[in-house]
């Protein structure tokens, strides 16, 4: 990779760094702000009934069991193709990610949005920010993502694939704010750190594949 774009990779990086750490320390004090009740309210009064499923759908899918159930398997199945580092790398990103995601919870100690504010329709006993949800999503489908796209051949399914995982996670930021479980900075924050998170897995999985 010739330096100036090492260089430029560099900077995006240090600029979602900083970011993150402003934001973060803005909501250890701030309990949400102007743009996060008028976002809440745009979206929650969408009136449809298929939105309203599929911001379900979506969130549940990051619900703990179940992620780690599709974790679990997708994980099974690109090991037994013979992708064993990627099947590796991938879970253990996923769950480092929810586990770092969970410390940050603790150390910002937001509370979640109230019912007073927006509709909440799903009760949650821990800290609001960052959105774990955005940050695993981010982070696992991020990586098979970018496993597709290194991928020599260009198939149907891989398209599919690739369709559904940019999906997932353009609009899981969107459900959980809709199920009013976070405000939308903290969505900002779960997609900040994963983005970070996911740039740290890409490269331990290219220095991985740099030695063999």
């Amino acid at each position: 990779m010739k330096p100036g774009k090492v260089r430029r990779l560099l900077n995006r990086q240090n600029t979602i760094i900083l970011l993150f750490i402003v934001v973060s320390l803005i909501c250890t004090s701030v309990p949400y702000f102007k743009f996060d009740l008028l976002i809440s309210e745009r979206i929650q009064n969408i009136n449809s009934i298929v939105f309203q499923k599929i911001m379900w759908f979506v969130s549940s899918i990051g619900n703990q069991p179940l992620m780690i159930f599709i974790v679990a398997t997708i994980s099974l199945l690109l090991y037994l193709f013979k992708f064993r580092a990627e099947a590796v790398i991938s879970s253990l990103s996923a769950a480092g990610s929810a586990l770092f995601g969970s410390l940050i919870k603790t150390l910002v100690d937001r509370p979640r949005p109230d019912a007073s504010l927006v509709n909440v329709s799903v009760w949650l006993s821990d800290k609001s920010y960052p959105s774990n949800h955005v940050l695993v999503f981010t982070v696992y489908f991020g990586f098979l993502l970018y496993f597709l796209m290194k991928r020599p051949k260009r198939e149907i399914k891989g398209a599919i694939l690739f369709i559904i995982f940019v999906l997932l996670i353009a609009t899981i930021g969107i459900s959980r704010i809709y199920l009013g479980a976070h405000w939308a900075s903290d969505v900002l924050g779960g997609y900040l750190l994963g983005v970070l998170w996911l740039i740290l897995t890409i490269w331990i999985y290219n220095s991985y594949h740099g030695k063999r």
